[in-house]
């Protein structure tokens, strides 16, 4: 039966749905309107017609449509509203404009209709009380010269006139009126004589409806005083509900000792207020098991037969349940298109990212890349609770890196990038080959990728002590930077270099060495990170040649600067400002010093030159390293320096001698300890990826990569 139901209610939820036949509002033999205006009862035209002489109407047919007027105040209706509310539309003529040029005038423009006694109030929910013109205020005053509301305008220059929904202020403004009010005046405060824009527009101000606020504004250009609608809450007064006929009416009693009524049930039409006026609309007179309503005035009778007639309670349920079927079924098919199309455009998203040429390449590399992993993004939000806000690590203009933690437990760094590179993808692929096989304690490792989203997202080891630029100036006091730690920290980032420039498959450029890319583990050994602009070169190469120079202002190698090659020096360079900052706690550029002294390099060979380099040196290293030691250091960060790059010295030899000084500083055991320890394996193996023939025929395979500029900074 609930299938044959279903069937039934989405055969008729297609067809035309009948409507509620109109049932007579007036009193027997009274005329039910008005030109285009109905007329219901308790109001009539005519004797008898209507239940008080306050309820009368007279019907003006010497215009064409004619018009209604309510008898007692002479006013036109322009509606008469007695089911969804019940409200009287009038037009009241508007008050004499304000002509005052004086500042200070208090001009009082004229009261309102009487209708205190009245069974009619004005409606505080249908008007609001409107103040047009320029440099003037005026206030709604009761008959005791009470103030109940207010407010002032202005018209600043080159104003434009505002919308309905606007008029707070400019040219006009409005309020509320308090409940209740039966009668009230207005007084006009004038600042100055009204000009703006050329135009000279007097104050006016009226109780309107609040659906012609736009109208009012247009009529303050046009000099216009014609009436505006008002609207009244009517009751009614003395009704015998008690009286046979009321028996599908129900009346309350209002805040006044008046009545207000409607129909019993959805299905009765009419008007409450006539004896027997609610009457069973024409849809649902036949219906022998109830009568439903679906909304939009729509009727229909219950088709459920049973040998126990349903009440109309259990009617509703069955239709209710055939429909939250529908619901259930009709969702069920929406959520599966949806999925559908989501993982249409993950995996739209991971062709053109590159996804199959990886996967290519990790099945031709037998075994290499086999820690390469390729999450999903689904994954990824997981693990960053939908890249909530609190899991943010760093910011930058390039992107932002999350804290997340793996299903296995692993917390990890992911970088979203907000830029793209939408050409070289095959180089991209290459290079997360290179980087995800590079296994070194000084090199933060790239675990994986994710290529389901618009731009790809990369997955990095958390490391939890932040950034070595932050530590220099920044510092926490319970993890200090010592002599001991700042020569243990050149010594790793010398390392994870030398190893970059010489002992991998395939040599990689950094070309971004600075001190917020090097990160400190929870030793507070340093890891070099942020591939984002490195390249890797062939054998044969010894430099890079780039069209647009890359690199941070103070760390950028001059000689690259010029020339536009870059070499393994250009990182030496980039690595003296780095020991330069460590020397001195200063930055690479010194922002607060005049703008001939800000550069640190510049700065610091300066003082070398004169003999006077413990004069910048930061206290801390003063305190605690030998002045013999700091020379030596200070002398090979200006060799990193030297403007001609050929006489830098190589990574390699910079590292050892880091790693001579800070023997010096380690006690015999631990020094036994260091050369006995089983560092991990720092070794890669580098995949190529060759290009098809028909991309790039009879050419070897030698590539120069930039990876996409993703921002890591997980500090």
């Amino acid at each position: 039966m609930v299938v044959e139901l279903t069937i039934w209610v989405c055969l008729w939820m297609t067809a035309s749905i009948s409507k509620a036949t109109a049932q007579s509002i007036a009193k027997p033999n009274c005329r039910a309107s008005c030109g285009n205006v109905s007329i219901p009862y308790p109001f009539g035209i005519g004797d008898n017609c209507y239940d008080s002489n306050w309820y009368e109407i007279f019907c003006d047919t010497s215009s064409s449509p004619p018009r209604p007027f309510l008898s007692q105040f002479s006013l036109e209706v322009e509606q008469i509203n007695f089911e969804d509310s019940q409200t009287l539309t009038v037009r009241i003529p508007m008050p004499p404009r304000n002509v005052s040029s004086r500042t200070g005038d208090e001009v009082m423009q004229g009261n309102s209709p009487n209708l205190i006694g009245s069974p009619f109030l004005f409606s505080s929910k249908d008007n609001v009380f409107l103040v047009g013109g320029c440099t003037g205020s005026a206030l709604l005053l009761n008959s005791s010269n009470q103030v109940l509301a207010g407010c002032a305008t202005f018209c600043p220059q080159n104003f434009s006139m505002p919308s309905s929904e606007n008029c707070y202020g400019v040219l006009c403004c409005q309020t509320i009126i308090p409940s209740s009010l039966v009668f009230y005046q207005t007084r006009f405060t004038t600042s100055s004589k009204s000009y703006a824009n050329g135009l000279n527009i007097n104050n006016s101000a009226a109780l309107i409806e609040s659906n012609s606020v736009s109208k009012f504004i247009q009529n303050l250009f046009e000099q216009n005083s014609e009436p505006y609608p008002t609207v009244f809450q009517w009751t009614i007064m003395g009704l015998r509900t008690d009286l046979p006929g009321y028996q599908n009416s129900i009346c309350e009693t209002d805040e006044r000792g008046g009545y207000n009524c409607r129909c019993t049930r959805e299905y009765f039409k009419g008007n409450p207020y006539l004896p027997n006026g609610c009457q069973v609309v024409e849809e649902c007179k036949d219906c022998i098991y109830g009568c439903l309503v679906l909304g939009n005035n729509s009727y229909f009778c219950s088709p459920v037969e049973s040998t126990a007639k349903l009440s109309y309670w259990a009617n509703g349920l069955v239709i209710a349940a055939a429909l939250v079927l529908l619901l259930l079924f009709g969702f069920c098919i929406y959520t599966m298109i949806k999925k559908r199309r989501e993982n249409r455009i993950k995996a739209k998203f991971f062709k053109q990212n590159g996804g199959l040429l990886l996967k290519q390449q990790m099945s031709s590399s037998g075994g290499v890349v086999d820690k390469t992993r390729i999450f999903t993004s689904e994954e990824l939000e997981k693990a960053t609770d939908h890249y909530n806000k609190d899991r943010i690590l760093g910011q930058g203009g390039q992107g932002t890196v999350y804290k997340g933690m793996l299903t296995d437990g692993r917390i990890v760094a992911i970088k979203k990038s907000k830029l793209r590179e939408e050409n070289q993808l095959e180089q991209f692929i290459n290079e997360l080959v290179i980087l995800s096989n590079i296994n070194h304690r000084n090199i933060v490792k790239l675990l994986g990728c994710c290529l389901e989203t618009e731009i790809p997202l990369l997955v990095y080891e958390f490391i939890p002590n932040g950034t070595l630029f932050q530590h220099i100036h920044d510092p926490i006091e319970e993890f200090p930077l010592t002599w001991k730690r700042r020569l243990q920290i050149c010594t790793d980032v010398a390392i994870a270099l030398a190893y970059l420039h010489s002992a991998s498959s395939i040599p990689i450029y950094h070309r971004d060495v600075k001190s917020s890319n090097i990160l400190l583990d929870n030793r507070f050994r340093a890891k070099v990170s942020d591939f984002g602009t490195s390249r890797s070169i062939t054998i044969d190469q010894t430099h890079l040649t780039a069209t647009n120079v890359n690199g941070t202002f103070g760390y950028l190698d001059p000689e690259y600067f010029q020339s536009h090659r870059f070499t393994d020096k250009s990182d030496v360079y980039s690595f003296g400002v780095v020991v330069v900052e460590l020397l001195t706690g200063q930055r690479a550029i010194r922002l607060t010093e005049p703008e001939g002294n800000r550069s640190l390099v510049s700065w610091f060979l300066s003082y070398m030159e004169k003999s006077r380099l413990f004069d910048i040196v930061d206290g801390r290293v003063l305190m605690e390293g030998e002045k013999d030691d700091i020379l030596v250091v200070a002398n090979l960060a200006r060799r990193c320096l030297n403007l001609d790059g050929k006489r830098r010295p190589t990574m390699k030899e910079a590292a050892k001698e880091f790693e001579a000084i800070g023997a010096s500083y380690m006690p015999p055991s631990e020094k036994y300890l260091q050369q006995n320890e089983q560092s991990p394996t720092e070794t890669t193996e580098i995949l190529t990826y060759t290009p098809s023939t028909s991309s790039m025929p009879g050419r070897s395979t030698s590539f120069s990569i930039d990876v996409h500029p993703l921002l890591f900074n997980p500090a």
